[in-house]
């Protein structure tokens, strides 16, 4: 029976959390829709599209975060294996099949040339600056079994003070400076990833409810935007004012941090029930990531099939952003799902049946470069 119970309470974890995923890849899109849409405001006047484009800029900062969060949270488990050869070839296989894939598209609508270097690079996508996510969680996979030795050896307390100097390095003073900490997109993802860790080895503050997560979450959203919009306003009267206005939109500033984990522990503590097509439709997220925000075809796709700078100063600019993520990700996900019927399929079967020959020969060849190395 309570084996049972325990099952239980992992299917509706993984739900919560699932949806959660699907939330955030919605309002990382929103936040390209905004970047990536060649607006140009002027900053004597501030109208209300000015306003939606601040805010959903500042949406795709704390989706990022949690992206990060909710792997940490899982991957904290793996503690005993420090190469999983079939997770990193599936990862990788999918980024390298959405690069080729876009790149031929691209060549095809006439906005590249085929070049055979370029096609070297496509084939190699996780070294080149294309997805700058995908190069940095491909990092994070591979040293997470490390991190995992690390975080597991620390006693509580110990953890707790490694969170805090982490979030004070990179959070809190690039946040009161403005300016960014010696750092890198990989130090803030394992600093994110140490987070989520400790929330599932050690849970967070059991007098909180995911109502109040939530509510934590609004109130840190309000002051925050209210912040940047008094900044977007006083800028009509001085001009660097309103460079101000998304100083605290990075994701490593300190409000997107407590956004991202309100909201992430919001989910996290939510009673749901299991939900098929909701684990079916987050499942194609990472998918849907790869597609729409390629460098090979996504100025085409923002400026060229949605025209979105045309909408700069419409009150339409809303409604139109809503619907053309809505379509974007509808098409994105169907996409990814169709791929992975047909070409993930029998490429992990392909995998799966050689990847002991390939393993074993991978460990002679890094056993010949350690021995070789160190001695």
């Amino acid at each position: 029976m309570e084996k049972s119970v325990q099952s239980t309470k992992i299917i509706n974890r993984n739900t919560s959390i699932e949806l959660l995923r699907i939330i955030s890849m919605i309002m990382i899109m929103f936040h390209h829709f905004a970047y990536h849409g060649n607006f140009e405001w002027n900053f004597n006047e501030v109208t209300l599209p000015h306003l939606w484009y601040d805010f959903i800029l500042m949406g795709g900062k704390v989706g990022v975060d949690i992206f990060v969060l909710i792997s940490g949270y899982f991957l904290i488990e793996n503690t005993e294996k420090l190469f999983q050869p079939k997770k990193l070839l599936k990862f990788g296989g999918q980024v390298v099949f959405y690069s080729i894939m876009t790149y031929l598209l691209s060549v095809m609508l006439r906005l590249n040339a085929f070049e055979i270097k370029q096609l070297i690079k496509v084939c190699l996508p996780i070294t080149y600056p294309g997805w700058w996510f995908a190069s940095t969680y491909f990092m994070l996979y591979l040293i997470h079994p490390f991190l995992n030795k690390l975080l597991h050896g620390l006693s509580k307390t110990e953890y707790q003070y490694l969170i805090l100097m982490m979030v004070l390095c990179w959070s809190i003073i690039p946040t009161a400076t403005t300016q960014l900490f010696e750092s890198n997109s990989l130090l803030w993802f394992v600093t994110l990833y140490g987070i989520a860790g400790y929330v599932n080895l050690y849970g967070g503050n059991q007098k909180l409810q995911s109502k109040h997560y939530f509510s934590l979450y609004f109130m840190v959203l309000i002051i925050t935007y209210t912040v940047s919009t008094t900044f977007l306003f006083l800028g009509t009267k001085k001009e660097e004012w309103s460079t101000h206005a998304i100083d605290f939109f990075e994701i490593e500033r300190l409000p997107i941090l407590l956004m991202a984990i309100t909201l992430f522990m919001g989910f996290v503590t939510l009673k749901m029930n299991y939900h098929k097509w909701i684990n079916m439709i987050a499942s194609a997220t990472f998918g849907v990531y790869l597609i729409h925000d390629s460098s090979y075809i996504r100025y085409y796709l923002w400026t060229n099939i949605f025209k979105i700078n045309q909408y700069q100063d419409s009150t339409f600019l809303i409604l139109y952003s809503i619907l053309v993520v809505f379509i974007l990700y509808v098409s994105c996900t169907m996409i990814d799902l169709i791929r992975k019927k047909l070409v993930e399929k029998p490429y992990m079967l392909f995998v799966n049946h050689y990847t002991y020959y390939f393993l074993k020969s991978f460990k002679i060849i890094c056993e010949m470069f350690r021995k070789w190395i160190f001695g």
